[in-house]
């Protein structure tokens, strides 16, 4: 298992898609920060400008456009990477080396799994680095203590990242089980694509017709990420991001625990449905 693992690793580094994909992500949480702190908040003198560009109010914007946008761009990646084995004709020379059917697909999610970990953190780091350079511009201690004290703790810090990193897993998910189905990257790609974009307006029209049809929101993946990122808060201050969504005030969204455990349901069954096709599944064909 650890040698499969490593090859999964290898196939993963050695592509230069996921080096490029990540470009555009950064371009986005730079633009955010830099437009928000010189043309909203100097030019201004708008607090929504202070607070996306300069730490520590502005972990929860960093952390939510890093979430939309990682979630759309891994989901390409994982696409690529599961559908193009059935391309390349590598799945079914894999398997008569002697592994099984579960351990490859447990490999090549784990080196997924590792893959998502390091561009997620990769990506944040370069976001808190404009943040922190913005904050030595603005003449402000590099802290996570507040001017008025009660900042968040390392370990909140770490909660509100597991948090953002979490919000990508089901669409993720989403990616592979349909890669999988298909055999096509092409079908997990728009497949992910179609479901954010047709996700938004269905979420829209819910919210706007109200009362109980609203709270039929909470069966999207979508609404309980958002509730998931909306937790994320320094000081109790409201952000505002790039991200393509509307973030609803905290009582209009499900708790973070029911959201959690939704978005789970929700991986739950993608890697369920991944694993009973692919186990069925006549490869000799």
């Amino acid at each position: 298992m650890v040698s499969v693992l490593a090859a999964e690793l290898l196939k993963v580094r050695s592509r230069w898609m996921p080096y490029v994909l990540l470009l555009p992500v950064v371009g986005v949480l730079a633009f955010q920060t830099f437009f928000g702190y010189f043309a909203v908040w100097r030019h201004d003198r708008d607090f929504e400008g202070l607070y996306v560009s300069v730490l520590p109010w502005s972990l929860p914007s960093l952390l939510d456009l890093t979430q939309f946008l990682g979630a759309i761009v891994l989901a390409v990646l994982v696409a690529s990477l599961t559908g193009t084995e059935y391309g390349w004709g590598t799945v079914r020379q894999a398997l008569i080396r002697g592994q099984t059917r579960r351990q490859y697909l447990s490999a090549k999610l784990l080196g997924i799994a590792v893959l998502a970990a390091v561009g997620f953190l990769l990506v944040l780091g370069l976001g808190i680095l404009f943040s922190a350079i913005v904050t030595a511009v603005d003449d402000r201690p590099l802290t996570l203590d507040l001017p008025s004290g009660g900042g968040p703790s390392p370990g909140d810090v770490a909660l509100m990242m597991l948090r953002a990193g979490y919000g990508m897993l089901p669409y993720m998910l989403m990616a592979f089980a349909l890669s999988v189905v298909g055999r096509s990257t092409t079908l997990g790609v728009a497949g992910v694509l179609v479901y954010v974009i047709v996700e938004a307006i269905v979420i829209g029209i819910l919210g706007g017709v109200g009362g109980a049809t609203a709270d039929a929101r909470i069966y999207f993946i979508g609404h309980n990420v958002v509730a998931l990122l909306v937790a994320n808060q320094v000081g109790g201050v409201d952000y505002f991001s790039l991200a393509l969504r509307d973030n609803p005030p905290a009582s209009d969204l499900p708790d973070p625990a029911v959201a959690a455990l939704v978005i789970g349901l929700y991986c739950l069954g993608f890697l369920a449905i991944a694993f009973w096709v692919f186990q069925r599944r006549d490869l000799h064909a």
